[in-house]
């Protein structure tokens, strides 16, 4: 009952909206069988020539969703759940169940944002949301082309192209939760030149659920240039500080109660990033393409997390740790594109090097719980033997690739692509005790294979690729041994189609994603616990979208993913999971949007956000039953100034982003909660000075 009456609060909201006037129309977005991608294979083509199942968020959905955190824009893509666990931190799922695990690969502009080994559920953190331009989404394994960590899926955040006109903004959002956001925006076109600017400051103080005020600054700069007629490229600046309390879960009890109150009190996340980036292409001739990338990655990291506090014999006195994570990265990405006009063909040949340097120090720090506040309310750093963690890594990842393109007929393609990494990790411990001192190499190759078919109004697709992901430094070198583990590989199969119709368009994609040489952490004979490659997972569903104009005013998006996954031949902590459903795995997920333009200068969306039940622990005994949510967006354009009206969670639904329950504990502590959003209005103008 409470579904169908928020769908039919849905209905009503949108009806008035359809028999509003017929000046205006909706463009329909990002559907046409010509929409240009190029995160497919590195350069411009076509979305119904790349074999593989990739969605796009481009600027007109962008600027209607006004959204202050990336989540609001890829929770709108099919296949994908992006869940906030609060203050931009997050989680992800792409054809995985939900999880902190490195299974995805973020890019800028088709370069990775992190290194490959160093994975961070929380890298989305190091955007910035007010210099997006378009979003591209890979689902499935894309290794073929960017490498480690593209498994479940590759996400690319694409800037802006060279301003063709001076503009400048300045803009303020504002909720009643404490928040507050302004972004700055400067373009400067020019003949041979042009640069933008994008300044994003947010800030939230003293919000609903306690302990979770947190800061950013962001900066972008770009240059692009052109430089003698066959020398195109841009320099790119990015700059990110942030600094945001870490609140962390809460127990059965307090979910239960509809409490916003949290155990922490000094727990926080710290993050300083720095980014510059040198592009430069040549034009050899109508054929003929080279490209160069430079860039370098500074990036720390300061902690002291809410998720490693562990208890102790003593209930009012607990473990827990600071530690600190700083890494240098230098990266050479090259590839050149051939067109071969006797036989209609393309062939990309590319490399790629990357050499980091990373270093982390933690100390263990004393922890003080008042039992009767259930709070932990200070800490204190041991007086000796503190420090448990003191280590240098260096990282070299050297690649290169191959892709091939192929037309067979008219209308048939083939897309090939192999790719060779190879990995080697330098380890260092700078601690007599803990893990020795080694060296370890990383070897792979990923190929992909599909074939595409195209009529005048539909086509469709095949492709077999697969993935990898070589141990992370935290799996590899945690324990007093270095065990011996193979990268974690992934095969998959998939089928896929599209559809354009009359004021519409229509795709799906079927894919079985099957895992192997998983890494999870096996006791030995010995008392050991050491990282193994024994897990393997089966992941397999249907993925849709449909965008279809109605009228000249009402658009409809829906966006949908059925979906299982399961452990296969894996035990866990002495139990034989294999076969059950893995945790956090919903099995339906869907993004349904109505968009209205009632004229020239208001628009409207209503948004209602769907998720199913799933299972909290690996036996299957507990489950979480999912929640629904809905989104109200009104935006007003008046001469320079644009207005905007949001509410989110209309009906104040109560539920957790994310819920899990440990199996092998008992009692109320064996319970998690990242607890969602309650119900946030939101205001916000953009004073467009120069526009």
């Amino acid at each position: 009952m409470q579904i169908h009456f928020k769908f039919f609060l849905f209905l009503s909201l949108s009806t008035p909206i359809i028999a509003s006037s017929q000046e205006n129309s909706i463009k329909l977005a990002d559907t046409s069988l010509q929409t240009v991608i190029v995160t497919a294979n590195k350069s411009k083509e076509k979305r119904i020539e790349s074999p593989i199942a990739i969605s796009v968020l481009g600027k007109q959905q962008i600027q209607e969703a006004k959204a202050v955190r990336i989540d609001f824009l890829l929770n709108k893509v099919s296949g994908v759940f992006m869940p906030s666990i609060g203050n931009e931190q997050h989680m992800m799922s792409i054809r995985q169940p939900v999880s902190l695990k490195g299974l995805y690969l973020y890019l800028e502009d088709g370069l990775p944002i992190r290194t490959s080994g160093l994975f961070s559920n929380n890298a989305l953190i190091e955007i910035n949301t007010a210099a997006i331009q378009q979003i591209e989404v890979i689902k499935g394994p894309a290794s073929a082309l960017y490498g480690a960590e593209a498994i479940g899926g590759v996400v690319n955040f694409i800037h802006a192209p060279r301003p063709i006109k001076n503009q400048l903004s300045i803009s303020n959002h504002i909720n009643n939760n404490g928040l507050l956001k302004t972004d700055l925006l400067w373009n400067k076109a020019g003949n041979k030149s042009g640069w933008s600017m994008n300044l994003s400051q947010i800030g939230q103080k003293n919000g609903q659920l306690e302990y979770s005020d947190y800061t950013k600054t962001a900066l972008s700069i770009k240059r692009d240039f052109t430089f003698k007629k066959k020398w195109t490229g841009y320099q790119q600046l990015q700059y990110i500080h942030y600094d945001g309390q870490m609140t962390g879960t809460v127990d059965s009890l307090k979910f239960q109660a509809r409490n916003y109150t949290t155990q922490q009190s000094f727990t926080y996340r710290k993050l300083d990033l720095f980014r510059v980036r040198q592009n430069l292409s040549y034009e050899w001739s109508t054929t003929q393409k080279t490209t160069v990338n430079l860039l370098y990655r500074g990036n720390t990291m300061d902690q002291n997390p809410a998720y490693l506090i562990a208890a102790s014999t003593n209930p009012t006195k607990f473990r827990g740790q600071i530690n600190s994570n700083h890494f240098d990265a230098y990266v050479l990405d090259l590839q050149h594109q051939m067109n071969v006009k006797k036989f209609k063909s393309k062939i990309l040949l590319g490399g790629y090097m990357d050499a980091t340097k990373q270093g982390l120090v933690a100390n263990y720090i004393d922890i003080f719980k008042d039992t009767t506040l259930n709070k932990f309310i200070r800490f204190t750093r041991p007086a000796i033997d503190s420090l448990i963690t003191n280590y240098a890594t260096t990282i070299y990842n050297k690649a290169v690739y191959l892709n091939w393109i192929q037309p067979i007929t008219a209308g048939l393609r083939v897309n090939a692509t192999l790719r060779y990494d190879q990995f080697n990790y330098q380890f260092k411990n700078k601690l007599a005790t803990g893990t020795p001192t080694s060296n370890n190499v990383f070897t792979n190759w990923a190929p992909k294979i599909g074939l595409t078919y195209n009529q005048l109004n539909w086509g469709g697709y095949v492709n077999y690729s697969e993935g990898f992901v070589p141990p992370q430094i935290t799996e590899i070198y945690n324990a007093i041994r270095v065990p011996y583990l193979l990268p974690q590989s992934f095969s998959n199969y998939e089928i896929g189609s599209w559809l354009s119709i009359p004021n519409g368009y229509f795709e799906w994609s079927l894919y079985q994603l099957n895992g192997r040489n998983e890494i999870i952490s096996v006791r030995q004979a010995d008392g050991v616990n050491l990282n193994q490659n024994t897990g393997q997972t089966k992941h397999y569903g249907i993925e849709y979208q449909l965008k279809y104009n109605f009228s000249k005013l009402l658009q409809i998006n829906f966006n949908g993913s059925n979906a299982k996954h399961f452990y296969v031949n894996t035990i866990l902590k002495g139990t034989d999971i294999s076969n059950k459903e893995m945790v956090a795995a919903p099995r339906f997920f869907s993004n349904l949007t109505l968009l209205s333009q009632w004229n020239s200068a208001l628009s409207s969306s209503i948004e209602w956000q769907h998720q199913s039940g799933y299972f909290m622990d690996e036996i299957n005994a507990t489950r979480y039953s999912g929640f629904d949510v809905l989104n109200l967006r009104i935006n007003y354009t008046m001469k320079k100034h644009e207005f905007w009206l949001q509410c989110l969670n209309l009906t104040d639904q109560f539920y957790a982003s994310m819920a899990t329950k440990n199996f092998s504990v008992r009692g109320n502590n064996a319970y998690a909660y990242y607890l969602g959003d309650n119900r946030t209005f939101a205001l916000g103008w953009r004073w467009n000075l120069i526009p």
